[in-house]
């Protein structure tokens, strides 16, 4: 029986309260994620998407309510200070990694955090080189071989594969991918949505996938939540979730919410 990773009990965050630009962006979330969960979180553009992360990895404090990794609760501890608990990437191609190092030594950076007090200077080691050229293999990218490149030469979808092995070379209880792919192109986003499958399932990383993508929502991951003005109002996962169309997931939408989905190309792509 899988073990809880991930636990939230009501939680609440309202920004600028008091002031005309009052926005409750958590109202009263409720979550319960397994050890080995990859989940897909979809919704409207201020949904609660990025806050639910934001709250988890501890950016700024939640108003009231319960967040535990593995058992303990983080709600209250600053970023420092969760960061072995979690490993995240983010929007951006260029803000994971050190664009005049090296592929080996950013990994190195990544895979020795906490571990090493002493400086840099000190160089990649040739079993940890052994264990970066395995680990880029799975990225079926070509990038094993290129460990002395600067990272700046990279494409940004390698880049971002590059973050993704970066921010799981540890392990971490869970995995925060904050719309990983949005900037990307197509086929290149494609790429590095199969090296994410290939990465997480490998290593049954416990995954918290934002999209806009409701395609990609379907076809990735165990589980599927939808947020709606900061609640969570679907949970779908098992044969339903590897059943579903996006016409499916917008008429849910509709009758969860009360509401038409506000559509867009990017959310049904």
């Amino acid at each position: 029986m899988s073990e809880k990773m991930l636990e939230i009990i009501d939680v609440h965050k309202t920004f600028n309260p008091g002031t005309v630009n009052e926005k409750t962006a958590l109202n009263g979330v409720n979550l319960t994620i397994n050890e080995g969960d990859f989940i897909t979180v979809i919704g409207g553009n201020g949904a609660g998407k990025s806050t639910l992360l934001n709250a988890i990895a501890g950016v700024w404090p939640i108003d009231s309510g319960i967040i535990s990794i593995d058992g303990k609760i983080v709600a209250g501890l600053p970023t420092h200070k969760r960061a072995p608990f979690i490993g995240r990437v983010f929007q951006d191609p260029m803000t994971g990694t050190a664009a005049t190092m090296q592929i080996e030594e950013n990994m190195a950076l990544a895979y020795r955090r906490g571990k090493f007090r002493t400086p840099f200077k000190v160089g990649v080691t040739r079993k940890e080189r052994e264990l970066f050229k395995e680990k880029l293999q799975i990225l079926d990218l070509g990038l094993e071989d290129r460990l002395t490149a600067k990272v700046g030469l990279l494409s940004g979808g390698q880049r971002q594969a590059l973050t993704l092995l970066m921010a799981t070379l540890q392990s971490p209880k869970i995995l925060l991918l904050d719309e990983h792919t949005a900037a990307l192109d197509p086929k290149t986003a494609e790429k590095v949505l199969t090296a994410t499958e290939k990465v997480v399932s490998k290593a049954n990383l416990t995954t918290l996938m934002i999209t806009h993508n409701m395609k990609d929502a379907i076809a990735h991951g165990n589980r599927l939540i939808m947020m709606n003005e900061g609640k969570i109002i679907l949970d779908i996962s098992g044969e339903e979730k590897k059943n579903l169309t996006v016409k499916d997931l917008l008429e849910k939408f509709n009758v969860a919410s009360g509401e038409e989905f506000a559509s867009d190309k990017a959310l049904l792509a």
